[in-house]
């Protein structure tokens, strides 16, 4: 019988760690056990192989001894929305430490055995996607699975590059596709929003695991200009309907304008008017799905005075004018 890795993992948790309170073809719930901590768990199975899961509020210390869990093809891919959370191995005198925006990828088939880690979160919420590649290897051609599953190989070394870990701030496209992937009612009830779904979240997890693979590049910034860069970026974040100039945005964050382009291309991939672009395309479409505010009212709020600009740039970036994105939401 095979063995999946997400199931073996849960079954674990709930011994040691959570309390069932539901439980449905595509929706399990936990909590964490009331003299351990605080914290709900939502695991959605989407497919076999194919799921995630969502903490809200986690207060939690937990240890495992990485023989329950080894596996070789097994990944966690985790983003941070909320709070803080740290991973502490015996061997290791380091923590991998998370906050808001993080997105790590995590393994332990390269630990040994006997390997003790700990857990510590803080009032943390997340999104973890827990990856199989033995699982995943089912989507592919038939004809073309060994060569499939070498390649799925090859980039999840070129991430891990033989660490246990690597950690990333997300780029603005991830943080709004898990804002969608939050938005679903998970007990799927219809077809279409099922598949919506199982398509959002391979969107997320080959985002990730490309962003992952550029990002292990070598970037050359150094530390006080990444910050910089950060700082920038949420700067823009910030002032998405009135952004500063590229020169007072430099000035703001105490660089030039050739490092700001610089980093932005390098962190991001992007311009930083190309990043602001993205971003209010992003919210934009969020706030189409999610609330009643009219075109004009959206386009105002994210920096656009003419709203047939906003439907303008909206058609080009996804293939649908704001008008249709709101009328095929409604139907869902």
């Amino acid at each position: 019988m095979e063995k999946n890795i997400n199931e073996v993992y849960f079954n674990l948790m709930e011994k040691k760690f959570l309390t069932r309170t539901m439980d449905k073809p595509t929706l399990i719930e936990y909590r964490v056990k009331d003299d351990l901590g605080t914290g709900m768990i939502s695991r959605v199975i989407l497919n076999k192989g194919l799921e995630f899961c969502i903490c809200r509020d986690h207060t939690l210390n937990r240890e495992l001894l990485n023989s329950e869990l080894n596996e070789k093809r097994f990944i966690e891919i985790n983003y941070c929305i909320s709070g803080k959370g740290s991973i502490k191995l015996a061997s290791e005198k380091n923590c991998i430490n998370l906050e808001k925006g993080d997105l790590m990828f995590y393994r332990n088939d390269k630990l040994e055995k006997t390997e003790r880690f700990s857990m510590e979160l803080n009032n943390y919420t997340g999104v973890i996607i827990g990856l199989d590649g033995d699982e995943l290897k089912k989507i592919f051609f038939p004809e073309r699975e060994k060569e499939m599953l070498e390649e799925w190989d090859r980039s999840i070394e070129s991430i891990f590059k033989g660490s246990t870990h690597f950690k990333v701030k997300a780029p603005s496209s991830i943080e709004w596709d898990i804002k969608d992937l939050l938005n679903y009612n998970y007990k799927f009830e219809d077809v279409t929003s099922l598949l919506l779904c199982q398509s959002k979240l391979m969107e997320i997890i080959s985002k990730s695991l490309n962003y992952g693979i550029n990002k292990r590049k070598e970037i050359n910034l150094s530390k006080s200009d990444i910050e910089e860069i950060y700082k920038a970026k949420d700067i823009l974040n910030n002032n998405i309907d009135e952004p500063p100039s590229i020169e007072e945005l430099a000035s703001l964050c105490s660089t030039n304008t050739y490092k700001l382009k610089k980093g932005f291309k390098e962190l991001f991939n992007n311009t930083p008017y190309g990043y602001l672009r993205e971003t209010r395309m992003h919210k934009g479409k969020y706030l189409l799905e999610n609330t009643d505010m009219t075109i004009s009212e959206i386009a105002s709020s994210v920096g656009y005075t003419n709203p047939s600009k906003f439907s303008e740039a909206f058609k080009i970036k996804y293939n649908i004018t704001p008008s249709e994105c709101r009328k095929v939401n409604k139907n869902i």
